[in-house]
């Protein structure tokens, strides 16, 4: 990783915090390469109103991408093997869409944050030949749902994107933007992220790796 490329990341930060998340002049549009990590390569993006980057990390799979594609759309199975998701429940669904509430446990002083995502799946081509998963914070309200067991966050989207590649490997690109709400300084959530895409694909890798092992 060139010295160029972190630069040019750690200005794009700087540019979205300096302007208070508006990140005037900025293409929002492009994700910009941050550095190489063991789990991938890592890139961010800006958001036009959010102090916060969103980020992406780039990578591969020993898995065939319609395992990958189930494995991460199976909501009710994350608190099983996805970092800090305590409780993952599918509380509806309608056609590829599910609406799902979660409980993040998060490390340290950190209060617990809850919400409900509705997510949405699609493929491309036939056979599928490109497989997404996207999600944000759902705006339709659940009878029982707890909001007083956590923070909700302000703002939380994300997406997979899987495909297949010459090497008879699988491509992936995960990416998470986020504004937990609370009190928790910019800095500290951005690296909260980077690392929590980095964990996130560590651990749908042991998943795919134990799954495999026990054919």
């Amino acid at each position: 990783m060139t010295r160029r490329v972190v630069l040019s990341g750690l200005l794009l930060l700087a540019a979205c915090w300096g302007r208070g998340g508006l990140c005037a002049g900025q293409d929002c549009d492009a994700w910009t390469a941050v550095r190489e990590t063991a789990e991938g390569r890592l890139f961010h993006r800006c958001r036009p109103g959010s102090p916060l980057a969103a980020v992406m990390i780039e990578t591969q799979f020993r898995a065939a991408p319609e395992r990958l594609y189930a494995l991460v759309n199976d909501y009710a199975a994350f608190a099983d093997f996805i970092p800090d998701v305590a409780e993952s429940r599918v509380l509806a669904v309608d056609g590829a869409v599910q609406w799902v509430y979660h409980r993040l446990h998060l490390p340290g002083p950190v209060a617990d944050r809850v919400y409900i995502l509705q997510s949405t799946a699609s493929t491309q081509g036939v056979p599928p030949v490109a497989w997404r998963v996207e999600w944000t914070l759902a705006q339709r309200a659940f009878p029982g749902f707890d909001a007083g067991a956590g923070v909700r966050p302000d703002s939380l989207s994300g997406f997979w994107e899987i495909g297949a590649d010459a090497a008879g490997t699988t491509r992936a690109r995960y990416a998470v933007h986020v504004e937990p709400g609370g009190h928790l300084p910019v800095w500290l959530v951005q690296r909260m992220t980077d690392r929590y895409v980095q964990q996130v694909v560590a651990a749908v890798r042991g998943r795919l790796e134990e799954r495999r092992a026990r054919k």
